[in-house]
């Protein structure tokens, strides 16, 4: 394929771990609204999709009441870049407690991104976002 490159670029897998830790840690929604783009956006979760900031801000306060203590722990990656488009593959593993019933998960997360380079300033942001299969690891205490 002319003018694709394939692999693990550095700075998009340092993007996707960004993102992994700034939801770790559960940072304000306004920390997180700059990696994702508001038009053309779809992010699709088991429980919704999303197709704007508006959107994300409320399915990011729903995460947030409902799970406490999470981690995300990037397990594979691998990623392609052509035309200002990066497309995107990725295992995490996914930790938290769920606070309806204070049981912790563990999940295995396969996930699918692609991200766009704004033209001007050559930022990535997250255009398509889907969760995939989600294998349970075991419950951790």
């Amino acid at each position: 394929m002319a003018g694709a490159t394939f692999g693990q670029g550095p700075e998009i897998k340092e993007f996707a771990q960004e993102w992994f830790d700034l939801l770790s840690r559960h940072d304000p929604v306004g920390t997180l609204l700059p990696l994702v783009a508001d038009e053309g956006l779809e992010m699709a979760f088991p429980e919704r999709t999303l197709r704007s900031h508006d959107d994300f801000r409320d399915w990011y306060t729903v995460v947030g009441e409902a799970f406490a203590d999470q981690t995300h722990t990037l397990e594979s990656f691998d990623s392609r870049e052509q035309d200002g488009l990066v497309d995107i593959e990725l295992v995490v593993v996914w930790a938290a407690q769920h606070l309806a019933d204070d049981a912790f998960r563990v999940f295995r997360v396969e996930q699918s991104w692609q991200l766009r380079r704004d033209a001007g300033t050559g930022a990535l942001r997250i255009l398509r976002y889907r969760v995939g299969a989600l294998t349970p690891v075991g419950d951790a205490g």
